[in-house]
Formats: structure tokens, C-alpha cells, sequence
């Protein structure tokens, strides 16, 4: 079946419909930094380690008390390093193409009927890096390095000191199977983007016609630098794996040095930050990423400001750039409470269980699934709140869904509402020979599904991987998942290919990734 392909880190036009009316915008985080108060009996001695884990029923053994302690802020820090990248893009581009001097060289180059990009005979010209050696691309690769790793740190300093808080840096770690593909296609994506920094501009390598004055040279000559920046910009490190490792290992050592605290998830950081938040564990989510609200995770910071330099075009400066001290970041972000999701006006989500949302996303196009083209955030909502209030009794379903599981309901509603060149492809239901199609997306759908809802985490306490809220085989323990979630979950099994999937570990590990033992997983983390 025809999907649109996922574009954004998260859920696309989520975030604009969502953040104006359920967050609370200009938060300052610097109000964190009278720190917070807890009704906590586990550390009455160390305020500021984490809760234990509650028992089943939600409440705590032991006599309660308030105690103060620091707020816990944990970063989705792979957002932070994807801006610094594209930020500091430029400073990949040949040095050439960056000064007044070199530039007008470029214009003298197309006036002599040059292409911009190879140098003359003359004893003038200009050495290319084959002449240079890789010295100067060596250069250039540091100082990108340098930059990127300078303004991440940056920014967890600002936190750390402006919120007086403890500060938990969270990274990627391997790529889970069900996103392999979405992987491939954004490097995909930065490989073409890289491609057109390192190509010769529009009419680059077209001599200028003899009537073509110096200001003509000039103007195109800088439209061409523009495109080499605004490309770099875009590539960041482009396909070099090797230069991305380098960063986050730099970065790494960078945090090791300083004593900072930071996790390395098995996989996605997403789950492993809802993992801790839902847990008690942290306080407060800093991302760029909707997908951490599809996890249930109960409060996240959007859009938290840094300070620009002037003259920069609105690129923020690496901390520390040009020798000079940075000044911390205003602190101030989008906060958004998974207890106010509701009062969206954009998008309606009042009554929606962390279950309905995460199929909505699911439905809408994510990481981890494309969406069936035609369908956005706003028609996945009403198929989805339709199938779940039908299920209730609330009679807002299609009539022949009446009485079949949630899902079900889900997928068939996204067949009839998707765009027609797809629903040929999916619909009559009664036609054999489109139940290939829709076996297809279902798998897919399914599996984005489990990514939201079981993703693999490590867990500090215990010191080592699991499946978050892993149901297990039909008939096995339970306990430990919470109450409200297993009762979503519950429901959700009502479809006998989800219900397959998430009991079946063989299966579930080949979607969500298999969890490390334990000294491999401590290792990771």
C-alpha cells in the first residue's frame, strides 16, 4: 500500500498543534532551583537519591515524610548533538569558500572562464586539499568536532548551574530493528545533502559570458557560497559514521572527565527517559522529540532557549567559541504536563489513555512506521478515538466493527479513510488478493506499536536490560507492570496478532531489540 514516509524527529505537526494551548510556554527552569519537595520514606539520609520502586498497589511501605532535595532533569541529548551538527556544518566547507579573499577568488576563477572548483595554471592559484594533503581536511574535521562537543556541554552546564540540579545526559544506543529502515533513509538523506556541499554551485562551472561584469561575478559567486552553507548546514556530519562516532565519543570522555552523569540506552533513548520518568526516577524530560509524549512520559521541556551570538545568523555559538566564555542559556522552554494534554485545542485529547495515544501515533506516521498516505495526526486521532469509544459503548465506531478487538477497528478505519490510491490497494476487506497489503502494514503497525509500548531499557537499580512492561506469555507474572498500563494493554491483546507479538519474546526482541546481560549492559549504560 502507498505510505507518506516520516519526516521529523517525532510525530509530524504534533508539536505546533499541542504546544500553544496544553503547554505552559516561557517556562523559566531556573525555578527547579530551590529544589523539590517529596513525600518520600526511602533515603532520609540522602534526599537525593532516586524512590524505590513503588509495590503493585502504588503506595510505599514505611512512614512518609517531606524532604527537600534537588531536582533530577534528564536530557534527551541526541537532539542537542543533531543541532550542533547541522549548526556547525559549515565549518566543513573548503576554507575557500568562507573569506572575502577566497571568494573573490571563486569570481576571478569564473571570470577566466574556471569552474569555481579546480585552481588555475597560474603561480597564484590556490592549493586544493589533494595538494594540501589531508592536513586542512584533518583541520577542518577537529574543529567541526570541537564545536559540536563544546556546545553540548554548554548546555548541560546551563542546566546543571543555572537549576542547580542533577543532570542526567541520555544517549542513543543501537539502532532497534524496527527503525533500521528509517535510519537508512535519513542517512540517506544527509548523504545527498553532503553531496551538494561538496558540488559546484548553480552555473558553477559554466564560464561567464564576456559582458558579464564584476558584479555579476560577485553576486553569483556569493549565491553559490550561500548554497555551500546552507547544504552543509543540512548534510552536519553527513554519512561519515566515523566522524559522528567521534563526537559522541569525544563527548563521552568530555563527561567522564568532568564526573557528569550519563546513560547509553540499549537502543532508543525515548523509552529509556520515559523508563526513568515514569519510575520517579527523574523529574523533568528535556527533548526535542513528540515521541517521548506517546510514551507516557508525565512532564517534558520543548524548545528550551540558548543564548545567540550576534552576527551569527541566528546560529547559536558553540560555548567557549573564539576563546570566549559563553553565557548560560535563559532557561526558558515549553513545559508540558501529560496531565494537560487534554487541553489541546489543535487536537483534541481529552480522555485519551497513553495506550490511545501511542496508537495514534502509531496510526499518524512515526520513527518506526509510515503512515498509510492520506492520513495525518488529525484523522489517526478520530479513527482512534472512534475505535476505543465504539469498544466502550460510546456507539461513535463504524457499525460492522461493533464488537471486534480495538485494533482491528483501528486498521479498518485506516483503510477506508486513507487516500484512494491506497485504499485499492487495501480495500474490499472480503478480497483475497489484497489481504497481502494489508498483512504488510499491519506487521509494521504492530511493531511501531511495541516500540512505544515495550521498548528495551536498562534499569539503575537493578543493573541491567529489560523489556519495559514486558507482559510475558499468557498466565505469567504480572506484578510488576502498573495496574493502569496492564488494563490498556489488556484490551490492546484483544488482537490476536498484537497479543502474539508482545507474549512471544522471540518474537517481541526481533522488533524492540534484544536486552544485554548484565556486566554487557552495565558496560553499555
Amino acid at each position: 500500500a502507498q505510505r507518506t514516509p516520516h519526516r521529523e524527529m517525532g510525530i509530524n505537526d504534533l508539536l505546533p498543534r499541542v504546544l500553544p494551548s496544553a503547554g505552559r510556554a516561557d517556562y523559566d527552569l531556573r525555578s527547579l532551583a530551590d529544589g523539590m519537595i517529596d513525600l518520600s520514606p526511602d533515603h532520609p539520609d540522602d534526599p537525593d537519591r532516586p524512590p524505590k520502586r513503588p509495590r503493585g498497589d502504588g503506595h510505599h511501605d514505611g512512614a512518609a515524610r517531606h524532604v527537600k532535595r534537588k531536582a533530577r532533569i534528564a536530557v534527551d541529548v541526541n537532539g542537542w548533538i543533531s543541532r550542533a551538527s547541522h549548526g556547525h556544518g559549515s565549518r566543513l566547507v573548503d576554507g575557500l569558500h568562507l573569506t572575502y579573499h577566497g571568494r573573490g577568488r571563486l569570481a576571478a576563477r569564473r571570470r577566466a572562464g574556471g569552474d569555481g572548483g579546480d585552481v588555475g595554471q597560474g603561480e597564484d592559484q590556490e592549493p586544493t586539499d589533494a595538494q594540501l594533503g589531508r592536513a586542512e581536511g584533518d583541520a577542518r574535521r577537529s574543529e567541526f568536532v570541537d564545536g559540536c562537543v563544546s556546545f553540548v556541554l554548554g548546555r548541560i552546564e546551563g542546566l546543571r548551574d543555572g537549576c542547580n540540579a542533577r543532570v542526567l545526559t541520555v544517549l542513543d544506543g543501537a539502532t532497534p530493528p524496527a527503525k533500521r529502515e528509517a535510519v537508512r533513509e535519513r542517512s540517506d538523506r544527509r548523504k545527498r545533502a553532503e553531496e551538494r556541499r561538496e558540488a559546484d554551485g548553480d552555473g558553477g562551472d559554466r564560464p561567464a559570458s564576456p559582458s558579464a561584469d564584476r558584479g555579476d561575478e560577485a553576486a553569483r559567486t556569493e549565491a553559490e557560497v550561500l548554497r555551500r552553507i546552507s547544504a552543509s548546514k543540512r548534510a552536519g556530519a553527513g554519512g561519515d559514521q566515523t566522524l559522528r562516532r567521534e563526537v559522541i565519543g569525544r563527548l563521552l570522555s568530555e563527561l567522564k572527565r568532568r564526573r557528569w552523569p550519563f546513560l547509553v540506552a540499549p537502543y532508543e533513548a525515548d523509552g529509556q527517559l520515559a523508563y526513568l520518568a515514569r519510575g520517579g526516577g527523574v523529574d523533568l524530560v528535556v527533548t526535542e522529540d513528540s515521541d517521548l509524549i506517546g510514551h507516557g512520559c508525565p512532564a517534558l521541556c520543548y524548545k528550551l532557549d540558548a543564548p545567540a551570538r550576534a552576527g551569527d545568523g541566528g546560529r547559536e555559538a558553540a560555548p567557549g567559541e573564539d576563546g570566549g566564555a559563553c553565557p548560560p542559556p535563559r532557561l526558558r522552554g515549553t513545559l508540558l504536563l501529560r496531565e494537560n494534554l487534554g487541553s489541546s485545542h489543535r487536537l483534541d485529547l481529552r480522555d485519551f489513555s497513553d495506550a490511545m495515544t501511542a496508537v495514534t501515533f502509531v496510526a499518524a506516521g512515526c520513527d518506526y512506521a509510515d503512515s498509510l498516505k492520506g492520513i495525518g495526526i488529525v484523522t489517526a486521532r478520530d479513527i482512534v478515538h472512534g475505535a476505543f469509544a465504539s469498544r466502550g459503548g460510546g456507539g461513535r465506531g463504524e457499525e460492522e466493527d461493533d464488537g471486534v478487538p480495538v485494533l482491528l477497528a483501528v486498521l479498518r478505519g485506516l483503510y477506508r479513510s486513507c487516500h484512494r490510491e491506497a485504499r485499492s490497494e487495501l480495500l474490499p476487506l472480503d478480497d483475497p488478493s489484497k489481504e497481502g497489503a494489508r498483512r504488510a502494514y499491519e506487521s509494521t503497525f504492530l511493531a511501531g506499536l511495541a516500540m512505544f509500548r515495550h521498548p528495551v531499557v536498562y534499569d539503575p537499580l537493578l543493573g541491567e536490560d529489560l523489556i519495559s512492561n514486558d507482559v510475558g506469555p499468557d498466565g505469567g507474572d504480572r506484578s510488576g507492570v502498573d495496574p493502569s498500563f496492564l488494563r490498556d494493554e489488556l484490551l490492546l491483546m484483544e488482537h490476536g496478532p498484537y497479543r502474539d507479538l508482545v507474549t512471544d519474546r522471540t518474537r517481541l526482541t526481533e522488533v524492540v531489540g534484544r536486552p544485554f546481560g548484565g556486566e554487557r549492559a552495565r558496560g553499555v549504560a
